[in-house]
């Protein structure tokens, strides 16, 4: 199991100080009666990390899901880079855009789930490849992005190898290699290690921890403590589909204000 590093200082130092790359405001979702996320407000600037922490139904997933439109906001909306997503602004209103035009703008906002959705009758590489040439990369352009993409997850050589003959860990370097592949200006991740053997969380979060020192925008649903604590630049915690508690990882996980964190977090540490 690799072990996490703590942060250089180096990358901290280079966040960009400029208006957030991520703005969500007054996001509310429901499933029928039951209200998940009740107006949540938050930024992230290009090249932080924010942890989201929480317990299970708190809304972390269903808000990773509405910053790329693959859960429609009830109200509230995401900006990324400036860009409503999902929709556009006519006559003061917000209009749902039409499907190709927020495929498009996924293809800027990478996501990384709990379980790999890799296509199991495809190589690694092909697996890699799929994505830009579906939109418009020469293919050989993007084998050869892809074959770095798997060297830069330390999985060099294996593009031959289909998903099954690979370890857990290793198809999850492959799906962030393959979320890296469509160059996002965002990537998520949804509980990246929650289905893996604990002897293969390092390495995953080791390739993560790399993406954020390279300055890559990242929002982390995770229950790794250690990884919050080292690499992330701000901690939010939400319970009952509402933010209660958000700053430093020093300050949040050392020092939490909110009886509800507390709690969680004596659970966990």
């Amino acid at each position: 199991m690799t072990a996490l590093r703590p942060r250089a200082a180096t990358a901290t130092a280079s966040r960009a100080a400029d208006d957030a790359l991520v703005r969500v405001r007054g996001l509310q979702k429901s499933f029928g009666t039951h209200r998940v996320l009740h107006g949540i407000d938050l930024d992230v600037r290009e090249g932080e990390v924010a942890v989201l922490l929480g317990p299970s139904g708190s809304g972390k997933s269903t808000l990773l899901r509405c910053i790329n439109h693959l859960e429609k906001p009830d109200a509230g909306f995401v900006e990324v880079a400036d860009e409503v997503v999902g929709y556009h602004l006519s006559g003061g209103r917000l209009h749902e855009l039409r499907p190709k035009a927020i495929t498009r703008q996924r293809a800027r906002i990478g996501m990384v789930f709990q379980q790999f959705n890799l296509f199991p009758h495809m190589t690694v590489l092909e697996n890699i490849v799929e994505g830009p040439v579906a939109s418009g990369v020469a293919r050989r352009v993007a084998t050869e992005e892809a074959s770095r993409l798997l060297d830069q997850v330390g999985l060099g050589g294996r593009g031959k190898s289909y998903p099954r003959q690979m370890s857990g860990g290793q198809q999850q370097r492959v799906a962030i290699a393959r979320a890296l592949a469509m160059h996002p200006q965002l990537l998520l991740f949804d509980e990246p290690t929650s289905a893996l053997d604990p002897e293969l969380v390092g390495d995953v979060l080791a390739v993560m921890q790399d993406l954020a020192e390279s300055g890559m925008t990242m929002i982390v649903v995770t229950h790794e403590i250690g990884f919050a604590r080292e690499v992330a630049d701000t901690v939010v915690f939400l319970d009952g589909g509402r933010i209660i508690e958000s700053g430093s990882p020093g300050t949040v996980l050392s020092n939490p204000t909110h009886e509800r964190a507390k709690a969680f977090l004596s659970a966990v540490l």
